[in-house]
């Protein structure tokens, strides 16, 4: 049977892998998934956010801004996801 890992560093990065809601990217270090991570949960609070205020916002040109904006953080998001 072979170990895990061979050394604590390797066996840390490989249970923190494992704990992330997304794979990594093809040569991404732990350090820069976990920032992609961050930068996927802070895309994904504004989407909520621009969502409540297009609900909220009562004149037409307005909501047209703020799905504009929307949709550019939604294309955002799907490129660090996808």
């Amino acid at each position: 049977m072979q170990p895990v890992a061979l050394d604590l560093g390797a066996l840390y990065a490989r249970m923190l892998r494992r704990l992330m809601p997304r794979p990594p990217r093809e040569g991404e270090t732990l350090r820069e998934q976990a920032e992609r991570m961050a930068r996927i949960r802070a895309l994904e609070t504004k989407c909520r956010t621009l969502e409540a205020r297009i609900r909220r916002e009562k004149q037409f040109n307005r909501k047209v801004e703020i799905n504009i904006r929307l949709h550019a953080v939604r294309d955002e998001l799907e490129r660090l996801s996808g």
